[in-house]
């Protein structure tokens, strides 16, 4: 099963693996979780007009669909193993932040309902904001989901962060499947109208995955330079990049669950300068708390409570530094408590630990 947030992914990253699987004969499902309406400046450039109405871009969406079937004919995958879920182009980051459970239901519905042996999906260190909020996401789903007889991989389509390369294996390919890649890339023909090279470089390079499995430390990436949790406390140190255009309205997510396994998240705006700063709820805008930050413009340190938050399960959190569709980095997994989590949560106590960061 092949987890892709836009038309388009399946060709630029998964191509030879979907060739492989299709040539080993196994069965296979691609699931689009948008329909890549919401991508205006290749539309205006086809089209040549500015003013996109709900109607173009619903249009615009149906189009991405049927290139989206075309590559995969190309790649010898039948539209009646695809499905597309709908859900908001340019908008999984701010759904994943406010009110995603019943996206979370949708995607733990496909795939009980399919029981894939492997499932592809975006790498939290993808610097578009849709993918790592999918990767986000189906960790969610999985920590709920009792599917021990699958594997999960994870790929990236942008950016070239160090945690996902350094770590992923690389697929080899014939000629053969890197020319067929090639044509599945050029029916995307939205996409490659004001981005041909770039795009069609995604054939000649290696695909890649990496499997995803229980972290015992922390993936620095990005911002994040190191982190210490405790159980009422998370510290963490960052060091950003002199980017001039990065450096406005920067903000800090943190996403987990609290004590009945509620999904909870919060963000906080990042200061030029040492400050106390308010806690907001993503869900409902209120204030639930105060965060300490000691530094400057490029580099300081935060630190949260987390009462809200449950010690024994998994936190994700993000410095959005957004320019255009692209951010600087993805999210940070930091594994819950490990002694913690057989542990009744009436009896746990306060004492602290600190997470080793590669």
């Amino acid at each position: 099963m092949l987890i892709a947030p836009h038309p388009d992914d399946e060709a630029l990253a998964c191509s030879v693996v979907l060739q492989q699987a299709v040539h080993a004969g196994a069965a296979i499902r691609i699931v689009y979780v948008t329909d890549g309406d919401n991508n205006p400046w290749p539309q205006r450039a086809l089209e040549r007009r500015w003013s996109l109405s709900p109607s173009d871009r619903k249009r615009w969406g149906k189009l991405r669909r049927a290139e989206a079937l075309a590559a995969l004919r190309v790649l010898g995958i039948r539209p009646a193993d695809v499905q597309f879920l709908g859900l908001p182009d340019q908008g999984l980051t701010n759904l994943l932040l406010r009110d995603c459970d019943r996206a979370l239901t949708r995607i733990t519905r496909v795939i009980d309902d399919w029981s894939p042996t492997d499932i592809l999906a975006p790498s939290l260190f993808d610097i578009h904001p849709d993918h790592s909020a999918i990767a986000v996401m189906m960790r969610l789903v999985f920590a709920d989901l009792l599917a021990p007889r699958t594997s999960q991989w994870n790929y990236l389509v942008h950016g070239r962060s160090p945690a996902f390369f350094d770590r992923a294996a690389e697929l080899p390919s014939s000629e053969l499947e890197t020319a067929t890649k090639r044509e599945a890339i050029r029916c995307h023909q939205t996409q490659i109208k004001l981005s041909r090279r770039r795009f069609l470089r995604y054939a000649a390079r290696p695909e890649r995955f990496l499997r995803v499995e229980r972290e015992s430390a922390v993936q620095r990436d990005g911002a994040v330079y190191s982190v210490s949790r405790a159980r009422d406390n998370l510290d963490v140190d960052l060091c950003f990049s002199a980017d001039p255009f990065r450096m406005r309205r920067n903000k800090f997510f943190v996403l987990g669950r609290d004590s009945l396994g509620r999904k909870r998240a919060c963000q906080i705006r990042l200061p030029g300068c040492s400050a106390d700063l308010e806690m907001l709820d993503c869900a409902t805008s209120r204030s639930i708390g105060i965060a300490r930050y000691r530094g400057h413009p490029f580099a300081g340190k935060f630190t949260l409570p987390l009462h809200l938050f449950s010690p024994i399960h998994d936190l994700f959190i993000k410095v959005d530094r957004r320019l255009w569709f692209f951010d600087e980095a993805g999210w940070t997994e930091i594994p819950g408590v490990p002694s913690l989590t057989k542990v009744p949560h009436s009896m746990i106590c306060a004492e602290a630990y600190s997470l080793a960061v590669r």
